[in-house]
């Protein structure tokens, strides 16, 4: 790996922050519900790290992707059919992780194919909070690595001309509307 190598991976390694840290903050939120409802303290620790790592490297290949322009921003659809995939399989990989826990051997679910269809019709509203965390995590994150991060500079452009686009549209909506009014007044 060369030194622009390991600059770029750091680089998008940064620019991932966001997304991992929505996948952490699942994590953290499952292990706390496991405690609350009164789970030993182990088991809470074991049920919130099996989810937040997997969903946090799930988060992370998101980023990556975003970051390298292979889905655009600020769009639902690639994000519902990345999540559809990284989903079930962040919840397969927390449901053997449970099992290896509990039973001291790791295991596969019951019926794994059923297990990874639901999880994937799941999936369509973790991908909605997913997407609307990011990019609130995103649009206090990038702006303090713009000088020095080139794929944050990137996406927040695409973000800016999607903002410009449907400020446009828009306008042009509202100017549509008055003309008819002034038509009919």
């Amino acid at each position: 790996m060369t030194v622009t190598d390991s600059a770029k991976v750091r680089q998008l390694a940064e620019f991932s922050v966001p997304a991992a840290s929505v996948g952490i903050a699942a994590g953290l939120v499952a292990g706390g519900l496991a405690a609350f409802v009164g789970r030993p303290i182990g088991w809470a620790l074991v049920t919130g790290l099996g989810l937040a790592i997997p969903l946090a490297l799930f988060g992370a290949g998101y980023a990556v992707l975003l970051a390298l322009g292979r889905i655009p921003a600020g769009v639902f659809a690639p994000a519902a059919v990345y999540w559809a995939i990284g989903f079930p399989l962040a919840l397969l990989a927390h449901s053997v992780v449970t099992e290896w826990t509990v039973a001291g051997t790791p295991g596969l679910p019951a019926e794994p194919w059923k297990f990874l269809a639901f999880r994937a019709l799941l999936s369509m509203g973790f991908a909605i909070g997913f997407i609307w965390m990011h990019e609130q995590l995103g649009r206090h994150w990038w702006p303090r690595i713009l000088d020095h991060n080139l794929y944050a500079r990137w996406v927040v452009a695409q973000y800016v001309e999607l903002a410009d686009s449907l400020a446009e549209r828009k306008a042009a909506t509202d100017r549509h509307r008055s003309k008819r009014r002034e038509r009919t007044a």
